[in-house]
């Protein structure tokens, strides 16, 4: 008898995700080790495979080596699909659908709502991370429970950070510090997601985390920045301590709050 994973479609220009929806789907059935792979199982090599995209822009191999690294992670997220697909709730095109919503609904110096292209040509770059920001905040308020609510205010438009002569940035409060650490990713790395975290409460409403100014040393460039950054880790590493950990619970502690908005 001939399953419905033996029915190789063909492969021609334009089919190439089709087929390898159907090698999935066969490797899924015949292959011992795949066949016994879950959500969980996969993650280690999610991100395993996100590195290795980026060490590829990093050292500029823009190209072939980009192309097959790029395939290696449309494979895990093609994979995850089958997987859920298999147990009824999503597949492959529904992330596609739920990506190209959001990118329509957020984007809407480019499309109308029905999306349909409605360019505006005179939308500044400012004005679309505005958007951006105020639409993302709206979709997080509709998704709160009452007991959760944003605060009054919290999804307004955003304003972009004070400009010379003007009145400093406003100090965020604790609950919405909370909510932009909780809007993260949990398992992101520490310095990265500390780097997000101050970059969102910069375009949301021009807010940044009080620093002890003439304690931190400023880099001049991202050169000096690394070193920088190695002598704190290797400070840390001779005193017996984990750099990444004491960042991640810093993170943790700022969003202790149980006003924490959901990750994208």
């Amino acid at each position: 008898m001939t399953t419905t994973a033996e029915k190789k479609p063909s492969f021609m220009a334009g089919e190439q995700i089709t087929t390898l929806r159907w090698v999935i789907a066969a490797l899924r059935e015949h292959c011992p080790w795949t066949s016994q792979l879950t959500h969980g199982d996969l993650t280690e090599y999610l991100v395993e495979e996100a590195y290795e995209v980026l060490e590829e822009i990093e050292s500029g191999s823009l190209d072939e080596g980009l192309r097959k690294e790029m395939g290696d992670l449309l494979f895990q997220v093609a994979l995850h699909s089958q997987l859920a697909q298999e147990r009824g709730s999503f597949d492959l095109d529904g992330v596609a659908e739920a990506i190209t919503a959001k990118l329509i609904r957020r984007s809407p110096h480019v499309f109308s709502p029905d999306g349909r292209l409605a360019v505006d040509h005179q939308a500044t770059v400012e004005q679309v991370e505005a958007a951006w920001t105020r639409i993302k905040a709206e979709e997080k308020a509709a998704q709160q429970t009452p007991d959760h609510a944003a605060e009054p205010g919290q999804a307004a438009a955003p304003d972009r950070a004070a400009a010379p002569g003007q009145a400093a940035a406003p100090v965020p409060s604790e609950s919405h510090l909370a909510g932009v650490v909780g809007s993260l990713p949990a398992h992101l790395p520490a310095l990265a997601k500390a780097a997000k975290v101050i970059d969102r409460l910069g375009r949301e409403r021009g807010e940044h985390l009080p620093n002890d100014v003439g304690k931190i040393p400023a880099a001049a460039d991202e050169e000096e920045l690394g070193e920088l950054l190695f002598a704190v880790v290797r400070t840390a590493r001779a005193n017996g301590q984990d750099p990444e950990r004491a960042l991640r619970s810093h993170l943790i502690r700022l969003g202790s709050a149980d006003t924490a908005a959901p990750a994208d």
